[in-house]
């Protein structure tokens, strides 16, 4: 079990640097990852992240990272974006696939903990530059189920990228 754990935060730490290398060639202007603590993702746990813009004239492609092991039960994901100031409000219900047709986990990585890049907004300009509030939770549900899970096991981690955009 300690030998488990161990590679565990070796891949975690090895994903950690290369990402961060790939990260400094991407026009990163903004990252910021929140870790499960928890074996699941509870439903009432919205993970949040603030953002200071300081151009409104710079067009910004947004990101979601997500994180996930094989307890992950589910071949795509439904996510619930707030993003929000004193001016602005936008809501969008989004739907990543997580796995291929053949239930191979889409993303990059090593092992069982897989890492996905997926777009949030593309060509996107922030209004103003007041402190921009970014929550995102999770609505998914079996087949058949009026009610969405309570608890999502299998995401490790839930984060924002937000990048200069290249033409």
């Amino acid at each position: 079990m300690a030998i488990k754990t161990k590679m565990k935060n070796k891949t975690l730490l090895i994903l950690s640097l290369i990402f961060s290398l790939t990260a400094c060639q991407n026009n990163v202007v903004f990252e910021q990852t929140k870790d499960i603590n928890q074996t699941v993702w509870h439903r009432d746990s919205i993970v949040k992240m603030q953002f200071k813009p300081h151009d409104t004239l710079q067009t910004y492609d947004l990101f979601f990272l997500i994180r996930n092991d094989n307890r992950y039960p589910y071949a795509n994901i439904f996510l619930i974006a707030k993003m929000e100031n004193r001016h602005q409000k936008i809501i969008d219900t989004l739907e990543y696939a997580m796995a291929d047709e053949k239930g191979n986990w889409l993303g990059s990585g090593i092992w069982d903990l897989k890492e996905s890049k997926l777009v949030y907004k593309k060509n996107f300009k922030f209004k103003d530059t007041l402190p921009v509030t970014i929550s995102v939770g999770y609505a998914v549900r079996k087949t058949g189920q009026i009610l969405g899970d309570e608890e999502l096991p299998g995401i490790k981690t839930v984060g924002i990228i937000i990048e200069k955009t290249t033409h």
